[in-house]
């Protein structure tokens, strides 16, 4: 689930993870590219989100107070990296006392379809599969199936 603000294009909130929860107690993974995430952790969580990753970028400020949030409202929380976005940027979100559960890393520029898979973004997969063996790690890619074989194991 993609949110807008931070890309300029489809909404999908709350009252579709309501309605998807009624059906389903598949994990449904919110990723949010917005100004304020805080304003959606409520929402999301009491319509059943599993999990909530927002993008490191718009948090700076207050990531802290949205990883207690996301977790009191019973989600686990993600932190996003877009291409641009150094690996490290996220090292404080997953060391904290109260860290980041998953780093999603993102191979393509958030908000438009069509885009090619980006590989050199896999760098960021092996420095994270290094520096944190245990940590979950995501990617958000328009990757083709012949593909995969190439991914690093983990």
């Amino acid at each position: 689930m993609v949110i807008k603000h931070f890309v300029p294009n489809l909404i999908i909130g709350a009252p579709v993870i309501q309605s998807l929860r009624k059906h389903s107690k598949a994990y449904l993974d919110c990723h949010l590219m917005v100004t304020n995430p805080l304003d959606y952790v409520e929402p999301l969580g009491k319509a059943g989100a599993s999990g909530f990753t927002f993008h490191e970028e718009l948090s700076k400020e207050n990531w802290r107070e949205l990883v207690q949030n996301i977790k009191s409202m019973g989600m686990r929380p993600g932190v996003a990296l877009k291409p641009g976005t150094p690996v490290e940027g996220v090292y404080p979100l997953v060391e904290d006392e109260n860290p980041v559960e998953m780093v999603l890393v993102m191979t393509v520029e958030p908000g438009f379809g069509g885009q090619k898979f980006m590989p050199e973004m896999m760098d960021k997969v092996r420095v994270l599969r290094k520096k944190y063996p245990s940590l979950d790690i995501e990617l958000s890619c328009p990757i083709m199936l012949f593909f995969v074989t190439s991914l690093p194991a983990s």
